[in-house]
């Protein structure tokens, strides 16, 4: 019986360290999974929010849905965006649309290098 009580005790200090192993490895794959993916993914996130937040009416904006426009009014967290030359498209649009501060490069470059 105490041969059986003493193989027991055993199996159970070795079983508690690889227990113990085990949430030392998953502490470390989570350890780096945030560090790679959800801290970036955060810090992107805050920058885009900081920019929303830092638009005024005049800047020129590229929306979610690739169209380059220009704000001219803003109420609350929905802004007036005008599109296009002739200045009558004028569309309501959400911050959480906008994904940066763009303005639309609308130059014409030859790619064909003349010798």
């Amino acid at each position: 019986m105490n041969q059986f009580l003493f193989l027991l005790e055993a199996g159970a200090e070795s079983t508690s360290g690889g227990f113990t192993q085990i949430i030392i490895l998953y502490a470390a794959i989570f350890g780096v999974f945030w560090f790679f993916l959800i801290r970036p993914q955060r810090k992107k996130q805050k920058a885009t929010v900081d920019m929303q937040n830092t638009i005024e009416n005049g800047d020129d904006v590229l929306t979610n849905g690739g169209l380059y426009g220009k704000v001219v009014d803003r109420v609350n967290d929905v802004y007036t965006v005008e599109f296009g030359l002739n200045k009558t498209v004028r569309i309501h649009v959400h911050k959480s649309a906008i994904s940066s501060k763009a303005s639309a490069d609308v130059s014409i470059e030859s790619d064909i290098d003349e010798e």
